[in-house]
C-alpha cells in the first residue's frame, strides 16, 4: 500500500446547554474532515467515500444517533478538490438535524513539500421537532418557550469556510463553521458560529511505525472545547489510539468527562474501523458505553501528472 496515514481526530462538542444546537460528537474523523472544514476537500487523488455512524449510550432509550456521509474528489485540471457532506443529528425523541453542503477547496503548492487549501461549502441545514412524540413527567411544561406546543420544521441556509497547510510530517488548520447563524439565543434548530484550530504530527518511529500526536481547539460564543489524540499506524494497515477530552470549561485540565478507544484496519483501500467511548465523571451515572463505526473506500484514478506533494500524494 502506498498510502501513508496522517491522523488527525476532530473536536467533538458537548451539548452546551440543554437546548443547544452542538456538532456531532464523532472520534474517527482523521479520515475526512470535510464536514467541518471544507479546505480538506480533495485532500487525496482518490474518489473518497467516507460513512461513519454514532451510537451514544447505547443502553438508554432513545440516546442521541448520529451520521456523517462525505464524499470527496480532486480535480487535477483546475487543481481543486470538490464533494459533498451529508450529516445527520437525532438529539433524542422526535429533534433531528439534517445538514447537506456541496464543498469546494481549491489548492495551491506553495514549495515542494507544502499544500495550501481553501475551501467553503454553503448548503442547508434542515431542523424538525414534533413535541407529540415526548414523554414528559412535568406537563407543565408544555408551551414553554424550551417546549413548544406545534410541530416545528425549518429549513436555513448554512455555510462554512476553512484552511489548511500540510507538510509531509506537520499539518495546521482553521475553519469557521454556521458562518450565518450566529444568533446569541441559540437553540436546537439554530446552530451557533463554531471556530476549529487544529495540528496534527505524524512521527515516524520506523518503517512499521508512525505515531501521529494531534491536539484540536474549538470554540463557540463563550464556550471552548479540547481535544488530545495518539494515533498508532502499524505497516500503513493497523491503526489504533485514544482519545483525551479535558474539561477545560472547569479549568480542570486532568479532569474529563470523555475517553475513547479507537482501532480499524486498512486493505485494497477498503477502511473499517471502530471507536469505544468511555464515559467518566457525571456522565457515567447515566451511561459509560458509546459506539462509533467507520467505513470507507477510495476509489483510485490513473496518477496524477502534476505532484501535489513530495512524499506523500495522499494528504488523509
Amino acid at each position: 500500500m502506498k498510502t501513508r496515514f496522517l491522523a488527525l481526530c476532530v473536536a467533538v462538542l458537548s451539548t452546551i446547554s440543554a437546548f443547544a444546537q452542538r456538532d456531532l460528537m464523532l472520534s474517527q474523523q482523521f479520515f475526512s474532515r470535510l464536514n467541518f472544514n471544507p479546505a480538506a476537500t480533495g485532500n487525496s487523488d482518490d474518489i473518497d467515500f467516507f460513512l461513519i455512524g454514532r451510537w451514544q449510550w447505547s443502553n438508554v432509550e432513545d440516546s442521541p444517533k448520529d451520521g456523517v456521509f462525505n464524499i470527496s474528489n480532486y480535480i487535477e485540471s483546475i487543481r481543486s478538490g470538490m464533494g459533498i457532506s451529508c450529516s445527520y443529528d437525532d438529539l433524542g425523541i422526535a429533534n433531528h438535524t439534517l445538514i447537506i453542503k456541496p464543498a469546494y477547496a481549491y489548492h495551491v503548492n506553495m514549495n515542494e513539500s507544502m499544500l495550501l487549501s481553501m475551501g467553503l461549502s454553503f448548503g442547508v441545514l434542515y431542523h424538525s421537532w414534533d413535541p407529540s412524540d415526548h414523554r414528559l413527567i412535568d406537563r407543565e411544561e408544555i408551551g414553554m418557550n424550551s417546549f413548544p406546543n406545534d410541530a416545528q420544521k425549518k429549513f436555513r441556509p448554512d455555510m462554512d469556510f476553512g484552511m489548511e497547510l500540510a507538510m509531509p510530517k506537520l499539518m495546521f488548520g482553521a475553519s469557521i463553521v454556521h458562518i450565518l447563524n450566529n444568533e446569541e439565543n441559540v437553540t436546537t434548530s439554530v446552530p451557533g458560529r463554531q471556530f476549529y484550530l487544529y495540528t496534527r504530527a505524524s512521527l515516524y518511529a520506523s518503517d512499521f511505525l508512525t505515531i501521529c500526536p494531534a491536539f484540536v481547539l474549538a470554540h463557540r460564543n463563550k464556550v471552548s472545547r479540547a481535544e488530545i489524540n495518539v494515533q498508532a499506524f502499524f505497516n500503513r494497515m493497523i491503526w489504533g489510539g485514544v482519545t483525551y477530552r479535558p474539561d477545560i470549561g472547569s479549568g480542570a485540565w486532568f479532569s474529563s468527562n470523555d475517553l475513547t478507544f479507537t482501532l480499524g484496519m486498512e486493505k485494497n483501500r477498503l477502511r473499517v474501523g471502530y471507536a469505544f467511548n468511555l464515559g467518566l465523571g457525571e456522565i457515567s451515572k447515566l451511561s459509560k458505553q458509546s459506539h462509533e463505526v467507520l467505513l470507507s473506500y477510495r476509489i483510485p484514478k490513473k496518477k496524477a501528472k502534476y505532484q501535489r506533494f513530495l512524499e506523500d500524494d495522499d494528504i488523509q
